[in-house]
């Protein structure tokens, strides 16, 4: 998080001013909220979520155990907000790198720069999307908010894929439903192995190529309307 040239608290989640006592009481409210987001990343990705207390995340975004219970009942809505922030962000850096690429350059090659372009993004929700999995096998509770996100996500992030082959000139040869999770299952595998694993298997080199090689063999050149 930073400051902006109007001295303005900037972060993914949203625009802070730096003193709360000059903003309205929903816009005291409304910051509040998002520090506490913004601290809640790196606080769930060092403990995770079940071993995260109010205290902790409140010592870390400097509030009270008070502004906590002002915004949120529990640690999980505020996993669960910090959640959806964070797919919205990676989705529309997605969106955002594919719009920066000139339409005539725009083929299965050309996504490598999708792929530099939304790492910061990407890492971020990784994180969360694995600590939710781990969260979800753990807690029956949590099940239901997992299928629910997922559900939303390849949602839109099947309309994503769709937009980028028809924006290639490219007809899926299978369900796109089923070229969405190919791309989605081997990106999550390549930010795990860069996580935890040496360098020794090249996963960013082994995504740039899988990603192409799966568009190409899973579309051909043509567009919907084409027999």
């Amino acid at each position: 998080m930073h400051r902006d040239a109007r001295g303005m608290w900037r972060s993914p989640l949203g625009c802070l001013p730096v003193d709360d006592e000059q903003a309205s009481p929903p816009r005291r409210r409304a910051n509040t909220r998002a520090r506490l987001l913004e601290a809640a990343v790196d606080v769930f990705a060092r403990n995770g979520v079940a071993s995260t207390t109010v205290d902790d995340l409140v010592a870390a975004a400097g509030y009270t155990r008070g502004a906590f219970y002002s915004n949120f009942s529990s640690m999980d809505e505020v996993f669960y907000a910090l959640f959806e922030a964070r797919s919205s962000e990676m989705l529309e850096a997605v969106r955002q790198a594919l719009a920066a690429i000139p339409r005539e350059e725009l083929s299965p090659d050309s996504v490598g720069r999708v792929i530099d372009a939304i790492e910061p993004a990407g890492r971020r929700w990784h994180i969360l999307q694995a600590e939710f999995s781990l969260l979800a096998m753990r807690k029956p509770e949590a099940r239901a908010a997992y299928r629910a996100f997922r559900s939303r996500f390849s949602a839109e992030f099947l309309e994503v894929t769709r937009e980028a082959l028809a924006a290639m000139g490219r007809r899926p040869v299978v369900p796109v439903e089923q070229i969405a999770e190919a791309l989605a299952a081997i990106y999550v595998s390549s930010l795990t192995a860069e996580t935890i694993e040496d360098d020794t298997l090249r996963p960013r080199e082994a995504l740039r190529s899988l990603v192409p090689a799966v568009l190409v063999g899973l579309s051909r050149e043509g567009t919907d309307g084409e027999g």
